[in-house]
C-alpha cells in the first residue's frame, strides 16, 4: 500500500511539471504572438523579401510645337562580371561586336564595361541569352538638342538627376515625379510579390519657339563676337497672345557637356541701368498726364543744364527741340527738363505702372526686378537722370515689357512663359492716344534719328537706342564701360512683336546703342518677321 502511494506522488508530480511546462509554452507563444509580432514579421520579411525601386524617367520640356528642349532617354550599359566566359562573349559578339578581346576582359578579373548604349533590340536579344556571368545596368540620359541656344533658360540636370540651373533646377520637382517600390520574393523566380506604382513627371511646353530661339541667339552670338563685348541678353514678345517667344543669353554653354561652366541668364537676372531707352516712358506719362504733346517745345540751348552743379549735357547744342524730336534725336537735356516737369512722384509711379521695379510674373530662379532709386528731399539732378535713364535699374524681360505697351494700345501684359499657362494679365497703363503718339516719335528714330541701322526691309519700324555708362566698383561711373541697347516693335502695320536687345561693354570704336545694339535689332527683327509670314 505504501509503494502504491509513493507511485501516485511521484506520478503527481511529473503530471504537474509536465502541466506547468505546457502551460508556459502556452503563455510564451501568445506572448511572442501579441509582443513581438511585428519585429517577428520584420525579421522574417528581410529573409523572404527584398525591395527594389522603380525608376520613373524625368519629364520633359518642350517648345511650342512640341520640339525637345530637354528629354531623358534610358541608356542599357554592358558589364562583364567575374565569372565571364569565353562561351559567353562569343554569344554576344554575335549580337554586338565588342572594342576588347576576351583576353583583355579576363585580364581584368572584376567587374568591366563591355558595351556602352546598347540600342533597346540589342538589350532585347541580350537578355534573352539569360547569362548570369553580365549585368545590364539601365540608366536615364538627359539630352538638350538645342544645346547652348537655350542653356542659360533651361538649364540642366547633373549625374544624379537632379536639375542643377535654370528651369530644371526650378521645376526639379514636378520633373522627377516619384519612383515606384517593387517588392520581391527571394526564390528562383524573383517575380514580384507588391508593387507600388511610380508616378511619372510633369512635362512641361514653354512659349518658346526655337526658330525664334536659335535666329536671336544666331545673331546675339555673332554680334557680340563681333564687337568685341563682355556679353548680351535679347528677348522676343508676341505681344497678341503675351508670349514669349525667344530669351537668348550670351556667352552660354553646352548643357551636353560634362565640362560645362554654367554662364547666367542675363535676360532675366540682370538688372542694368537702361539710359536713353527709358525716355519714351517718360514721354508717355507727360503726354497721358497732359501736361504736354509731341508738338510742344523745350529749349536746350545752350546745349546743356547744370543741376546741383553738375553739367547734363548733349553731343551739341540742339536749340528748340519738339518733344517728337527729344525723342528722334535722344536729347538729354530735353529728357531732363521734362522730367523735372512732370515730378519725382508721378515719374516714380509711372515707370512702376509700366512693370519697373516690380517682379515679374516669371518662373525663374534667381529673378531680376530692379528698383528705382528715390529718396526724400531727392535732389533736381537725381529727378532729371531718371528721365534719361540712371538711378534706376530693370531686367531686359521687364523693359521688354514696357515697350510691349505702346504696341498694345497701353495695356501692360503678364507675358507668359508656360504655354498651358491662362491667359496673360493686362493692366491698362497709358491711354491708348498717349500710345500712339510714342510709337510716331519711335517711328522717326528709325527713319531719320540715332537708330536708322535698326530699319528692316519692306516693313516699318519704331524702337529706341540706349546708351548707358557702367557704374564703377569705386563709385560713379566707368567713362570707358557702357551697355548698348535698342528697344523697338516691328513691322509696325501689326505691332506683333516687341524686341530688345543689349550689348555689354562693346570696344570703344563703336559703343552706342544705334551702331551695335540697332543693327542686332535689325538682323533678329528682319530674320523673325520673315519667319512668322511663312
Amino acid at each position: 500500500m505504501k509503494n502504491n502511494l509513493a507511485l501516485s506522488w511521484r506520478a503527481w508530480v511529473v503530471y504537474t511539471t509536465v502541466f506547468l511546462i505546457f502551460l508556459f509554452v502556452v503563455v510564451r507563444i501568445f506572448a511572442i504572438q501579441f509582443n513581438d509580432r511585428n519585429f517577428l514579421e520584420s525579421k522574417g520579411n528581410t529573409l523572404l523579401l527584398t525591395s527594389r525601386e522603380i525608376p520613373v524617367l524625368r519629364a520633359g520640356i518642350f517648345d511650342r510645337n512640341n520640339f525637345p528642349l530637354a528629354v531623358s532617354v534610358k541608356q542599357y550599359n554592358l558589364f562583364a562580371l567575374r565569372n565571364f566566359s569565353e562561351e559567353d562573349f562569343k554569344a554576344i559578339n554575335v549580337i554586338t561586336p565588342l572594342a576588347k578581346t576576351f583576353t583583355e576582359i579576363d585580364e581584368l578579373k572584376k567587374k568591366s564595361l563591355l558595351f556602352l548604349n546598347l540600342d533597346f533590340s540589342q538589350y532585347e536579344e541580350i537578355k534573352k541569352l539569360r547569362l548570369d556571368s553580365i549585368e545590364i545596368e539601365v540608366v536615364q540620359k538627359r539630352y538638350y538638342p538645342l544645346g547652348e541656344q537655350i542653356a542659360p533658360l533651361v538649364g540642366f540636370a547633373g549625374k544624379d538627376g537632379m536639375g542643377t540651373d535654370g528651369l530644371e533646377k526650378i521645376l526639379n520637382s514636378q520633373l522627377s515625379g516619384v519612383p515606384g517600390l517593387e517588392i520581391v520574393l527571394r526564390n528562383a523566380s524573383r517575380k514580384p510579390a507588391i508593387e507600388a506604382p511610380s508616378i511619372p513627371g510633369q512635362a512641361y511646353n514653354l512659349t518658346i519657339d526655337s526658330r525664334i530661339q536659335f535666329i536671336t541667339f544666331k545673331h546675339l552670338s555673332r554680334f557680340i563676337e563681333a564687337n568685341n563685348a563682355k556679353g548680351g541678353s535679347a528677348v522676343v514678345l508676341d505681344n497678341h497672345s503675351g508670349e514669349i517667344l525667344a530669351i537668348a543669353s550670351y556667352p552660354s554653354y553646352n548643357p551636353n557637356s560634362p565640362s560645362r561652366i554654367i554662364q547666367r541668364n542675363r535676360a532675366l537676372v540682370d538688372a542694368i541701368e537702361p539710359g536713353s531707352i527709358i525716355k519714351p516712358l517718360a514721354l508717355a506719362k507727360g503726354i497721358d498726364m497732359g501736361l504736354i504733346s509731341l508738338k510742344d517745345q523745350v529749349d536746350t540751348n545752350p546745349g546743356f543744364i547744370t543741376l546741383n552743379q553738375i553739367k547734363i549735357s548733349d553731343p551739341r547744342n540742339h536749340g528748340r527741340l519738339s518733344f517728337h524730336e527729344v525723342i528722334e534725336k535722344s536729347s538729354q537735356v530735353g529728357a531732363s527738363k521734362l522730367a523735372l516737369l512732370i515730378g519725382i512722384e508721378a515719374l516714380n509711379s509711372g515707370y512702376q505702372a509700366f512693370g519697373l521695379s516690380k517682379p515679374p510674373n516669371i518662373l525663374f530662379p534667381g529673378v531680376a526686378y530692379g528698383a528705382i532709386k528715390t529718396r526724400p528731399n531727392i535732389s533736381d539732378h537725381e529727378i532729371a537722370s531718371l528721365g534719361f535713364g540712371y538711378n534706376l535699374e530693370a531686367s531686359a524681360l521687364q523693359l521688354a515689357q514696357a515697350y510691349s505697351v505702346f504696341a498694345n494700345e497701353g495695356y501692360l501684359k503678364d507675358f507668359k512663359l508656360f504655354l498651358n499657362d491662362e491667359e496673360s494679365y493686362s493692366q491698362r497703363v497709358i491711354s491708348k492716344n498717349s500710345a500712339d503718339q510714342i510709337l510716331l516719335a519711335m517711328e522717326s528714330v528709325v527713319l531719320t534719328g540715332t537708330g536708322t541701322l535698326a530699319a528692316i526691309p519692306n516693313h516699318r519700324v519704331a524702337g529706341k537706342t540706349g546708351t548707358a555708362h557702367k557704374s564703377s566698383s569705386k563709385g560713379g561711373y566707368n567713362k570707358s564701360k557702357y551697355v548698348s541697347s535698342f528697344a523697338g516693335i516691328a513691322p509696325l502695320d501689326s505691332k506683333r512683336l516687341t524686341i530688345f536687345v543689349s550689348v555689354d561693354e562693346p570696344g570703344l570704336n563703336n559703343y552706342s546703342g544705334g551702331v551695335v545694339a540697332a543693327p542686332l535689332f535689325s538682323a533678329i527683327s528682319a530674320d523673325v518677321v520673315s519667319y512668322l509670314d511663312e
